[in-house]
């Protein structure tokens, strides 16, 4: 009966965005802040030795809050992460609000800019589309788990080299204002970045070192490459992380493929493969997956996960709303 109503109310959702315009957030009156949200909705079910399992989460549900002034940009994301159906959040029945984004950027130029808070690392492509609505697919690739920091505490310089490449430094020094479980905390990291586009073609490299408050050292490094057509969309990285002085080491690459099969839906296909020694344990990773966009504030998503050894196989399926 319970899931019922989350299904209705699933439904609700979908027939109140149909007909929305693409825009989103309230402009609060005579002020420059823009109010919004998202919500993002999961089912995940896999089988395991015969045995069915299945889970039903709202993965998130977070406030946006954003405003800019002259040369001063605000942006904030604060989400509860994780809700079961029966009320828990990251099985935990407290009600757990976390700080996901809180960067403010100031413009020291028209090729220099500098932001400073948490913000997501300047790290990759799939690392700079955070919230669910903006992917692709539900599941992430096994990279975004611990090849690097996801999240960075600190300051961001960036400079323009002209319109097509940039480069940026990161650097941080203090305890992460954010507590996620799912999340390696930091309390240092240094990074550099590069960025080149051409035309439908671009690509990045990052590199960095980063260490945790148990005073845990690891340095990583890796590149992308991204496709934008008409008709394809296609995204490919590879990193590698060597932890605890070069003792242990994790890589990991996909390539992931969107086809856009009509203007509102998609067909999506990744393979994948990591190697990581601390677990012991190699691995490939396949994806086929469906997206339909009814608005570019809605996105419906299903997907079935193939791994290679691991008993986890699954299909999932999510609703994704931005408001």
């Amino acid at each position: 009966m319970v899931k019922k109503i989350y299904y209705a109310m699933l439904i609700t959702l979908l027939s109140l965005y149909a007909n929305e315009e693409s825009g989103y957030g309230w402009d609060v009156p005579n002020s420059s802040l823009n109010i919004g949200g998202y919500l993002d909705i999961s089912y995940d079910e896999k089988r395991e030795n015969e045995k069915r399992e299945e889970a039903f989460l709202f993965n998130d549900i977070a406030m946006l809050f954003s405003a800019n002034s002259n040369r001063i940009d605000l942006l904030g994301e604060i989400e509860l992460s994780h809700i079961s159906l029966d009320g828990k959040s990251n099985n935990s029945s407290d009600v757990d609000l976390n700080i996901e984004r809180l960067q403010l950027g100031y413009t020291l130029s028209d090729t220099q800019s500098i932001q400073i808070g948490r913000f997501n690392s300047d790290i990759g492509y799939w690392n700079q589309a955070p919230i669910a609505i903006l992917q692709d697919t539900t599941t992430q690739p096994y990279m975004m788990k611990e090849l690097f920091p996801k999240a960075t505490t600190g300051v961001l310089y960036r400079q323009n080299l002209n319109e097509e490449n940039y480069f940026s430094v990161t650097f941080q020094d203090n305890q992460d204002i954010a507590h996620q479980d799912d999340v390696e905390e930091i309390d240092n990291h240094l990074g550099l970045a590069y960025y080149k586009t051409k035309d439908e073609l671009s690509w990045r490299f990052s590199l960095g070192e980063y260490s945790t408050p148990s005073d845990i050292k690891s340095n990583y490094m890796g590149i992308g490459s991204e496709y934008d057509g008409e008709l394809l969309y296609l995204q490919g990285e590879l990193f590698g992380k060597n932890l605890d002085k070069k003792k242990d080491k994790v890589y990991s690459g996909y390539v992931q493929s969107t086809w856009h099969i009509k203007d509102t839906q998609d067909i999506v296909v990744r393979f994948e493969s990591y190697s990581n020694n601390i677990e012991e344990i190699k691995e490939q990773i396949y994806l086929l997956g469906y997206l339909y966009r009814p608005t570019p504030n809605i996105a419906l998503k299903g997907e079935y996960i193939q791994h290679s050894k691991l008993p986890l196989n699954r299909f999932v399926y999510s609703l994704s709303v931005l408001f």
